[in-house]
């Protein structure tokens, strides 16, 4: 490196704009020139490395041999002890990734121009003998207009054919991005362009999707799933991928690499002839929109402000009215008419009103008239305002039924009988032996409940004096008379977006 530390080899350093483990990807301009040239530059630390200037020309030996409007153009290589850098043409475009993740709708509306582009490229490259075996987001720039450029050929390799194809066997490392690495890959067998058509296959499906098909916990677990589990079909994640579509990215994601196409040609022909999607991903995008502002200008909860009243005035609506806030009920309004109706259709039920009594007079307040006590110009027996005699209700409450040893259970006269499930559950009593006695002359009380020899110890009323239930009469419970369910512990969400994006396996 020069002294000026933007000045290397004659090119001078504009932008970075990628930077890898071992090289940086800058926007420079040869000396005299304004037209801009890419730059692939080992950092400094790499430069010591045997490995990484030999992969550094492998790249540039392989991209020289392509000359494809969708393939990048490399010009001069230059490696000394100072630096290593190759120069190539400048495609000003975002990645392919960096697409999906900023601007899906408008990506998948291009899909079928851009794995076109892409196809047309691996093509011509494997016409020319190789395979490109990192085929991913990463390595595909596309522009505005849909341009596609395919980069980075440092993994490039020959096909294997005849003899070689019979030499070869297995490799001695896995090369390759993990999530979009083909099974075969994986268990360190020779490449064969079925291996790009699958990670092509993984890349039109994050295309289609917005994310790749596995992704696992670990490392080891991502490579396992591509060995064994089958992907979700495209169409699961976005119902608007088509059935043609769909058939095709499984086709190409096939486990076995002879259920896969045969060659690239052929999966370009494929592409051709399937419609991607079921409504156009850009305009069903913009539509969506569009009701999500519309539905949120016609909401009552949300304050509206001036565009959005005359958005309404213009399509003729009222204005929103806001719920005034008031006291919140001690029960819901469908169990408050409940109790209304059934009390209302009861034959016994009078419409009777408890006298309002003041806070000031309320039992147990400070202030109340307890029994007993006289004030100046009270008679003798006589009772306060509201005031109640020992013993007596409230109207239009019904006493409590209380049962004596030995006696009936008495009821008011033209008292209807309580429902029994109000009635607290209890303990069966053994029955007490009876003691013979002399025959005596049964009381009133005796003879208006009738005993049978099994039901001695039963308290029943007289079947003269119980008028039936009426059907309408139904028992309602108030919130605090129900039982709460007892609620489940809340399962814990566990984060897991990670491990989508992996480096590569070397």
């Amino acid at each position: 490196m020069s002294e000026n530390q933007n000045l290397i080899g004659g090119y001078e350093l504009k932008n970075c704009v990628a930077t890898g483990k071992s090289t940086q990807i800058w926007e420079v301009t040869q000396t005299g020139s304004s037209l801009p040239l890419a730059m692939k530059l080992l950092l400094p630390e790499s430069l010591k490395d045997p490995d990484a200037k030999k992969v550094l020309k492998h790249e540039f030996k392989v991209g020289s041999l392509f000359e494809h409007p969708s393939m990048i153009r490399y010009q001069k290589l230059e490696m000394n002890r100072d630096h290593g850098f190759f120069i190539m043409d400048y495609f000003r475009a975002p990645s392919l990734k960096t697409q999906i993740t900023g601007n899906l709708p408008e990506t998948q509306s291009r899909l079928k121009k851009i794995v076109e582009a892409m196809c047309q490229a691996f093509v011509h490259m494997n016409e020319k003998g190789w395979l490109h075996r990192d085929i991913k987001p990463d390595n595909v720039l596309v522009n505005k207009t849909g341009e596609v450029r395919v980069i980075d050929f440092s993994l490039a390799t020959r096909i294997m054919t005849g003899v070689m194809k019979l030499v070869g066997g297995k490799q001695k490392n896995i090369m390759g991005t993990r999530t979009y690495i083909a099974p075969e890959i994986i268990m360190k067998k020779s490449p064969t362009p079925q291996s790009d058509i699958y990670s092509l296959g993984v890349t039109i499906y994050e295309i289609a999707t917005g994310a790749p098909p596995f992704a696992g916990l670990s490392p080891s677990d991502l490579l396992a799933k591509h060995l064994s589990e089958s992907p979700v079909p495209p169409s699961v994640v976005n119902p608007n991928v088509s059935p043609e579509l769909d058939a095709l990215i499984l086709k190409l994601l096939s486990k076995k690499p002879k259920d896969r196409p045969a060659e690239m040609r052929e999966v370009m022909s494929l592409f051709r002839n399937v419609r991607a999607f079921v409504e156009d991903p850009a305009e069903l995008y913009a539509q969506k929109t569009k009701d999500l502002k519309n539905n949120e200008s016609l909401s009552v909860d949300k304050r509206l402000d001036s565009r959005a009243d005359a958005d309404r005035v213009s399509r003729g609506l009222a204005a929103p009215v806001k719920p005034k806030k008031g006291k919140r009920l001690t029960a819901p309004i469908g169990e408050m008419e409940a109790v209304k109706r059934a009390g209302a259709k009861s034959p016994s039920a009078q419409p009777q009103q408890a006298p309002a009594m003041m806070p000031q007079m309320q039992y147990g307040m400070p202030g109340q008239p307890m029994p007993g006590m006289m004030y100046p110009g009270m008679m003798p027996g006589q009772m306060m305002p509201g005031q109640m005699m020992p013993g007596q209700m409230m109207p239009g409450l019904q006493p409590y039924p209380m049962e004596m040893p030995g006696q009936p259970m008495q009821m008011s006269p033209g008292q209807p009988p309580m429902q029994q499930t109000l009635l607290p559950q209890r303990q069966p009593v053994p029955p007490q032996p009876v003691r013979q006695s002399a025959p005596t002359q049964p009381t009133q009380s005796q003879q208006l409940v009738p005993q049978t020899p099994n039901e001695k110890h039963a308290t029943k009323v007289p079947p003269a004096e119980t008028p039936p239930a009426s059907p309408a009469q139904k028992t309602v419970l108030l919130p605090l008379e129900r039982r709460m369910p007892v609620s489940a512990e809340g399962d814990q969400a566990v984060n897991l977006e990670f491990m989508t994006e992996l480096p590569d396996v070397v």
